[in-house]
């Protein structure tokens, strides 16, 4: 591919993926001149973004040809790249239902966003349209690549590779928590300055703290880690400068000599399967058995908070207000050229656009794809695992890893069947495979329970789960 792309962004308007992604791709000088498609349900949101969009292409001299609309079919035609982050239903308060249906029946999930009972409904509810715009990129766009960034990501990821024929790539950027623990647990070799009480919690309020220190650790370390997203574990790590194999003290460091409560289920894992893992507690834990039992409270014993419902409403309000001021001149669009200082994680969009574009050599340390010719020779063939690997006009080759430990394969190998067992569910709206994937789940330990949390899960979540509709009410 050498002309300018073609990029179409579907969940454009909303201000927590749309202004960092417009703001990476609109600097990105050898993407200048592309076409961008922004691609939105929320009418109000899009045209604000839109704006946002016109106003970086004048200021950077972008040169771009941008068009918006609330119908992907419109945009979809010509596309060399969809981006894809999306969420159905209020975010903050659909997340929050997961947690709470669950919690009345008696199951309290550390998380629920990719794990335990209450991902399942997220993903019943984002599975559908997630496969609806590969369907759609099948008639319209047959060779584009589609770049998920929405979670249930392994499960989401997934279902477009197993359903359609469309390239699918999973991106999350979950692997700086584990640049962040290492780089805190060596902080004196590199000079890192390290807040006090320093945590890796996943939360919007804790973003000012943990980007820093996460990106300190990028400059000096190099992590090479395996397994699947929100589960990898660090098979290699040295210093970037040197080359030096800074395993062993990290272990030492870590396991003898560190703070025992930074981050300590993370720490007891490390210990006890002996490698480090990478996503921090708030994510490793969803998919663990061993979190959320009513008698020894781990939830208290390692400190696992649950996610800031508020805290994410806070921050999505102050996307909105950055957004909107630069629409209406009174914020200079040249503040989104630090996303940093606003907490903006950058995700290797137009890295990863140039390279296929331009035929670059670009080196990623995270990439959700199918683990086809065993990259993670002790995990199924069709799974999706997250694994580095190298991005070019060749497509997506992803680096072969040593097997993972037997125990920590089997921890993956559980939750990649269970996930083929929910992606089956949430695509042919069975009900009789829905139950048997909360059934499968670590957190839920009895069958009424689970027949009882699924009975409110659909009653609930009904306007959002159409693939299970029926006639009759279902019975418990």
């Amino acid at each position: 591919m050498s002309k300018k792309p073609k990029i179409v962004m579907i969940g454009a308007g909303s201000a927590i993926f749309g202004l960092g992604a417009l703001a990476r791709v609109m600097q990105s000088p050898r993407l200048h001149g592309s076409e961008l498609a922004l691609v939105d349900i929320d009418a109000d949101g899009l045209r604000t973004m839109h704006r946002l969009a016109d106003k970086m292409n004048q200021a950077w001299d972008a040169g771009m040809t941008i068009t918006s609309s609330t119908e992907r079919t419109e945009l979809l035609p010509g596309a060399d790249f969809v981006i894809v982050s999306i969420q159905v239903g209020p975010r903050e308060t659909v997340w929050e239902m997961d947690w709470q249906i669950p919690l009345r029946h008696g199951v309290r999930q550390p998380y629920a966003e990719n794990g335990g009972p209450g991902a399942f409904s997220h993903t019943a509810r984002n599975l559908p349209v997630i496969l609806d715009i590969a369907r759609d990129m099948e008639r319209l766009c047959p060779d584009a690549w589609y770049l998920n960034l929405t979670n249930p990501l392994i499960r989401l990821t997934y279902a477009v590779h197993k359903y359609t024929k469309i390239k699918v790539l999973g991106l999350c950027h979950q692997l700086l928590w584990g640049y962040a623990m290492a780089g805190a647990v060596l902080a004196d070799r590199f000079g890192i300055q390290v807040p006090q009480h320093f945590h890796v919690h996943t939360d919007a309020d804790n973003m000012p703290n943990f980007i820093p220190v996460a990106m300190a650790a990028v400059e000096h370390l190099d992590i090479k880690a395996a397994g699947i997203n929100h589960f990898s574990w660090v098979y290699d790590i040295r210093d970037k400068a040197t080359g030096e194999d800074l395993y062993p003290l990290l272990r030492d460091r870590w396991l003898n000599h560190y703070r025992k409560d930074f981050e300590p289920l993370s720490r007891e894992m490390f210990q006890i399967f002996g490698m480090m893992p990478t996503a921090g507690d708030s994510h490793m834990c969803e998919y663990l058995s061993y979190v959320s039992d009513p008698i020894t409270k781990p939830w208290e014993k390692y400190e696992l908070r649950l996610q800031s419902w508020d805290g994410n409403r806070r921050r999505r309000a102050e996307r909105w207000r950055i957004a909107h001021a630069i629409v209406d001149g009174s914020m200079a669009v040249d503040e989104l050229k630090n996303l940093r200082r606003f907490s903006i994680l950058e995700e290797p969009v137009p890295e990863i656009v140039e390279a296929i574009t331009f035929n670059d050599t670009y080196y990623n340390h995270q990439l959700n794809i199918p683990n086809n010719g065993g990259l993670i020779p002790n995990l199924p063939a069709d799974a999706i695992v997250e694994v580095p690997g190298i991005i070019s006009g060749a497509g997506i080759q992803g680096l072969g890893s040593p097997a993972l430990p037997e125990g920590i394969a089997e921890l993956c190998r559980r939750e990649l069947a269970r996930s083929k067992i929910v992606v089956e569910a949430a695509a042919t709206g069975d009900r009789d495979l829905a139950l048997q994937a909360l059934l499968l789940d670590p957190m839920v330990t009895d069958i009424d329970t689970a027949r009882a949390m699924l009975k409110d899960m659909l009653h609930d979540f009904a306007e959002y789960l159409p693939q299970f509709a029926r006639d009759k009410e279902f019975v418990a």
